[in-house]
């Protein structure tokens, strides 16, 4: 498959090297992440038990994401992921859509993670709440933002694409306080 000719989104906002507060190790990391596909999957009201079925069984490689009661968010390093679900998927059991090209993906890792959490959204992230290999979708800066918490100091963080220079500038002031690295 032929490489897009889309540029990254976060492209030249995430510069490499240690930055903000402290010296020496930084207890954040900051990593632009670049999927092959990022795929919505619905389902109809009625037709919810037999996608819980389906939908792990054509799953592939991907990384599957509840996020509400009949919608998931597969992501896979791979390209193709929709055109495989939609092949998969009867209309009549839900729909698809393809998400890859219209989100941007920024993962926050390190001992001070849940610390810039608190300080960027309006969640819990208490020991039963928010625990790794779940998903939330809440705001940062009044910008939607799709959180995917992949291990106890490491989130995910999917945002709109035109957002995604604010939604970094954002994420790098409140981490600037701590420290965090690129790279």
């Amino acid at each position: 498959m032929a490489e897009s000719m889309i540029a990254w989104p976060l492209d030249g906002h995430l510069p490499a090297g240690r930055h903000g507060a402290g010296s020496g190790e930084a207890p954040l990391s900051l990593m632009e992440l670049r999927p092959g596909s990022i795929v919505e999957v619905g389902c109809w009201p009625d037709t919810l038990n037999r996608m819980r079925i389906v939908l792990p069984q054509l799953s592939r490689n991907a990384t599957l994401m509840d996020l509400a009661p009949g919608r998931w968010w597969l992501v896979s390093p791979g390209a193709g992921l929709a055109q495989e679900l939609e092949r998969g998927i009867d209309p009549g059991l839900g729909a698809v859509v393809d998400l890859s090209d219209a989100r941007a993906v920024l993962q926050v890792s390190g001992p001070a993670t849940l610390e810039l959490m608190s300080r960027l959204v309006p969640l819990d992230f208490g020991a039963d709440r928010l625990s790794p290999g779940c998903t939330a979708e809440t705001v940062v800066g009044h910008m939607g933002v799709t959180l995917h918490r992949t291990a106890p100091d490491c989130i995910e963080m999917y945002v709109f694409r035109g957002f995604a220079r604010s939604f970094v500038h954002s994420v790098r002031q409140a981490a600037a306080a701590f420290g965090y690295r690129v790279g």
